[in-house]
């Protein structure tokens, strides 16, 4: 049955008797530290089983900027035709997405994916971004093709560039896409052969499977800005990218979530999910990521912001709040420790914004710079189905394991 409303207004503030001892917690802002790039925030893995029209009110409040198709393992299974293509883009029209293909290298071959570039162009789809495979780095063991080296797949990836850019000099093609970040071997090797090629780097990050302790789980958030900082090395290193060391390469991050065992609920779309993915996209920002797409939009077993009966998951709501962040990402201070409440400033001209998430098993009370026009959005474990919000005051009452979105006006 579908919601009409996830967004409950609290008339009354939480009873004192929720709230932790003590002073609130200062929050001060700073200076201006990231400008996020337009496909860093909320992209998504998409497959035309997903429900989306009649949700489409609620993704579009994500603002979503591409789509990554067909999500996961169906485009090693299965060949692009021209039905679920056209599907597709329509899905990207509806969403104003950047529309993004995995061409399948277990099926097809360098002709066949410059065929469907070609077919993009005369049936003017506007698909300028190609992946070149997904997941090669587990054809060897999960697909019995021992073949599938590093070399192997570099060279096959320099093939399938060349057979596209032959038809589109525009298109933009994307590689390894490698799991078991972050896999030195794989990505070092994919540099030095097709370093020169390569128009994106792409990875996938999953750092659970789903049985890790939920604090040991919070803190590999930010671990992506390590990968991240890592793989610019490497590609700036004439001895790791001999070919393309002078190329500037962006960066995706071309599907992740905390877990990724799709059977097993836990730390899947959870509340720890959401609290997790609110600080992970939250760093990919401030690392200066160019590209990411979470997996994935839509009911793909336990994955997907919402479940298979339309319900929201918690996940939902951290990119309801991240797609809230304004233009410009501030530094932010509040003197607790990480594995307790993290917090990240945006602002616009018109209102800062406040993502804070509260990691702790009580409730905790924050000072915020501001006297009026305050409203205080949040989701909690107690109550994961609903966005609930409230218009505070400058001392705010932060619930226990929540994630929240705090807004007031801009000077």
């Amino acid at each position: 049955m579908k919601r009409s409303v996830f967004v409950v207004l609290v008339l009354l503030l939480l009873s004192s008797a929720g709230t932790s001892a003590g002073d609130p917690v200062l929050l001060n802002v700073g200076g201006a530290v990231a400008e996020p790039s337009p496909m860093a925030i909320n992209g998504m893995n998409y497959g035309n089983w997903m429900v989306l029209y009649d949700l489409g009110d609620y993704y579009h409040e994500l603002n979503i900027p591409l789509l990554r198709f067909p999500a996961g393992n169906y485009g090693d299974e299965n060949l692009l035709n021209h039905r679920a293509l056209e599907r597709f883009v329509r899905a990207a029209r509806y969403l104003d997405a950047e529309p993004m293909v995995q061409q399948n290298i277990l099926q097809g071959s360098p002709e066949e994916a410059a065929h469907w570039v070609q077919v993009s162009l005369d049936e003017g789809w506007g698909i300028r971004y190609w992946f070149i495979g997904n997941e090669p780095d587990l054809f060897a063991t999960n697909r019995a093709q021992p073949h599938w080296t590093p070399e192997f797949y570099a060279n096959t990836f320099r093939q399938y560039a060349e057979a596209i850019k032959a038809v589109d000099p525009e298109a933009k093609v994307i590689g390894p896409v490698v799991t078991g970040t972050p896999n030195e071997v794989w990505i070092k090797t994919f540099l030095s052969i097709a370093g020169d090629v390569v128009d994106i780097l792409a990875w996938q990050w999953y750092p659970s499977d789903g049985s890790m302790d939920r604090e040991a789980a919070l803190a590999t958030a930010v671990e992506v800005r390590d990968h991240m900082r890592m793989f610019r090395q490497w590609m700036a290193d004439p001895a790791v990218n001999p070919l393309g060391y002078q190329r500037d390469i962006p960066l995706f991050l071309s599907e992740f979530g905390l877990s990724w065992r799709t059977d097993h609920a836990r730390l899947l779309t959870d509340m720890t999910a959401a609290l997790w993915l609110a600080e992970a996209w939250s760093e990919m920002v401030l690392e200066g990521l160019d590209y990411a797409a979470y997996f994935a939009l839509q009911g793909t077993g336990g994955h997907g912001l919402f479940d298979a009966g339309w319900f929201p998951r918690p996940t939902y709501f951290a990119a309801w709040m991240l797609a809230r962040m304004g233009p410009v990402w501030h530094e932010v201070e509040h003197g607790g420790h990480r594995q307790d409440m993290v917090m990240y400033a945006a602002r616009d001209e018109e209102q800062w914004s406040i993502l804070l998430v509260n990691k702790r098993r009580q409730a905790v009370q924050v000072a915020v710079p501001a006297d009026t026009g305050i409203v205080h959005h949040w989701v909690d474990d107690e109550e994961q189905e609903d966005l609930w919000f409230r218009r505070a005051g400058s001392v705010i009452d932060i619930p226990a394991y929540s994630l929240n979105l705090i807004t007031f006006p801009a000077d």
